[in-house]
């Protein structure tokens, strides 16, 4: 390894830093990749689909112009040594046009208060008289909307081509590439369109919330009333979780079953003549049909799903066979539902003199609402086309792994785009470098990355990054408290858990916090698990933070270096409304 590394200072997937938006950032990137993105998994569906979809989301929404910015090379987002980087000069130059906000308003939302960011410089074309016009029609019309048309058929039409998907091992190799770049490329390119602007009004009615309750002294109640809104999509593949997890523990049968490990397990109910056994597995092809596309850093096409890894969804009903009923995420979500209406009627009667305040805040919880669905109904979409452009390539890893030209599946995602069609004409030639690239993928995945990347500083070289973890910071001590950012109300009590991994949770259980760097959808199976969640990163707007508000579990988020911080088996209190972790104890 250390000679295939040695001296490595950039990587085949690194992009230029633009003059214009000159910083960027690993702020909510690590939720959107907190792994390096494959060569393949860039190349083709970030340089083809995700990034123009991007770049044309924030033109439909009224932020820019068509040709303030470059999309090759790409100054929508940046990547260095694998690794995703978000725009942080982008976004700001919306805080700048958009009436009402500021460049600050626009970091707390998206990349919450986290240390290191730099302080806006303005820019003389920040300014925009047009532009700020048009974002006022759209600041009106995310405030006011009752949904997103568009957005909804991005959402039909991605689940179109999944019902519809083609037997796979009929087609050739050809026709597979063709599929995987049709559906990685234009149709992602469509989809993102539509997310992108869903993304974007996601910030608008949290934003009039927090500022609201701000100013009536009641800042910590503005995560309530934007919990437990319902029409949440991403929340559809945990709830089935639990229904199989009740089946499970409901039946010594199936307890059993799982007591003897997940390794053989679908196979053995199988060829059980069980009537549970049948039951279950229904439930379970369900749920793969449905919800198959979820899987960590499923934003790359190389990762795992939980259809090519059936381990991992498995594991996660493992832990969460143990939760008792009364964390049923339904009772939850009424629970919540009843403190929000509440709350609502509450805070509402406190500005019922001032019709501005007053018509800001019940606009304001509106939209988050709205918005909030819309968005993961986006990234749903945007997923489910990634996973099945991945489908058709791994089914052309499986042939060339029979043949013996690569060794594992996955390593077909160390090509660029523009070298497949080469490489499938003549694939022995380009066996060895398929070796050398995936054994540096490897060791990419053990850095750390720099938090921002500057134009005046440029990017240290890969060879100067830190391995990751060797700067972490001192363990927490008993009564030390650590303050993070609101994400999902509630306090609660339990044992730490730190889990780096959704596809290794450890013991995790009933009584325990989980402390995570980051979550995606993958993730919150476990949330049901456990009693409480801690992320390092995140804001109100983050995925963790909607997640564990639509299913009533206390979430505190941008807990800087949590994972690192809290030792496992400590007990700690979480606040979810106001962010702090308390350490109670530690072991």
């Amino acid at each position: 390894m250390a000679d295939v590394t040695r001296g490595l200072d950039r990587w085949i997937t690194d992009t230029e830093i633009s003059t214009r938006f000159p910083y960027y950032t690993r702020a909510n990137a690590d939720e959107v990749g907190p792994e390096p993105f494959s060569p393949l998994g860039w190349s083709l569906g970030w340089v083809q689909g995700c990034i123009p979809g991007v770049a044309k989301g924030f033109v439909a929404f009224g932020v820019l112009e068509p040709d303030e910015f470059a999309v090759d090379p790409p100054e929508v987002f940046g990547n260095w040594g694998g690794y995703f980087y978000n725009q942080l000069s982008l976004p700001r130059v919306m805080g700048v046009r958009m009436p009402g906000a500021s460049p600050e308003a626009i970091d707390l939302a998206y990349f919450g208060d986290h240390p290191g960011v730099p302080a806006y410089t303005p820019h003389p074309a920040d300014e925009n008289e047009a532009q700020s016009a048009k974002l006022v029609e759209t600041m009106g019309w995310a405030m006011s909307t009752d949904g997103f048309p568009a957005q909804e058929e991005a959402s039909r039409s991605a689940m179109r081509v999944v019902d519809e998907r083609p037997d796979l091992a009929s087609l050739t190799n050809t026709e597979l590439v063709a599929r995987a770049r049709q559906l990685a490329g234009p149709e992602l390119d469509a989809a993102w369109t539509a997310y992108c602007q869903s993304a974007l009004g996601a910030s608008l009615g949290p934003g009039a919330v927090q500022a609201i309750c701000g100013a009536l002294g009641r800042g910590a109640d503005a995560v309530k009333v934007m919990t437990a809104v319902g029409g949440i999509e991403s929340a559809d593949a945990p709830v089935a979780m639990w229904e199989i997890s009740r089946t499970i523990k409901s039946s010594p049968r199936l307890m059993a079953e799982f007591d003897a490990g997940v390794d053989g397990l679908l196979e053995r109910l199988h060829a059980s003549a069980d009537l549970e056994a049948a039951t279950l597995l229904g439930q379970w092809d369900n749920l793969i049909a449905h919800h198959g596309h979820r899987g960590p850093n499923e934003w790359d096409l190389r990762a795992h799903s939980w259809t090519t890894k059936p381990s991992m969804p498995l594991g996660m009903l493992e832990r969460l066979r143990h939760q008792d009923d009364s964390k049923s995420p339904a009772e939850a979500h009424a629970r919540g539902v009843v403190v929000r209406e509440q709350l609502t009627v509450e805070l509402l009667a406190l500005v019922d003199g001032d019709p501005e305040a007053h018509g800001g805040l019940q606009a304001g919880i509106r939209s988050a609402s709205v918005f909030y669905g819309l968005r993961e109904m986006g990234k749903n979409a945007c997923i489910r086309l990634i996973h099945e452009a991945k489908l058709a390539v791994m089914e052309i890893g499986h042939r060339l792994v029979a043949d013996g030209v690569i060794d594992e599946v996955q390593q077909i995602f160390m090509l660029l785009d523009d070298e497949v069609d080469d490489f499938l004409a003549d694939p022995t030639a380009m066996s060895a470098l398929i070796r050398e690239r995936d054994a540096v993928f490897q060791h990419l995945a053990t850095l750390d990355p720099p938090y921002i990347v500057k134009l005046e500083e440029g990017v240290p070289p890969i060879s100067a990054w830190p391995e990751r973890g060797a700067s972490g910071s001192e363990p927490a001590a008993a009564g030390d408290v650590l303050q993070g950012a609101m994400g999902s109300p509630g306090v609660v009590t339990g044992v730490a858990r730190v889990v780096l991994d959704p596809s290794d949770p450890g013991a995790i259980g009933p009584g325990d916090i989980m402390i995570a760097p980051t979550t995606d959808p993958s993730w919150v199976p476990l949330f049901l698990a456990s009693e409480g969640v801690v992320v390092n990163v995140g804001a109100v707007a983050s995925h963790a933070a909607i997640m564990c508000r639509e299913l009533g579990i206390p979430c505190a988020v941008s807990v800087i270096d949590a994972t690192s911080r809290i030792p496992d088996g400590a007990t700690i209190e979480i606040d979810g409304s106001t962010g702090v972790v308390t350490i109670v104890s530690v072991p």
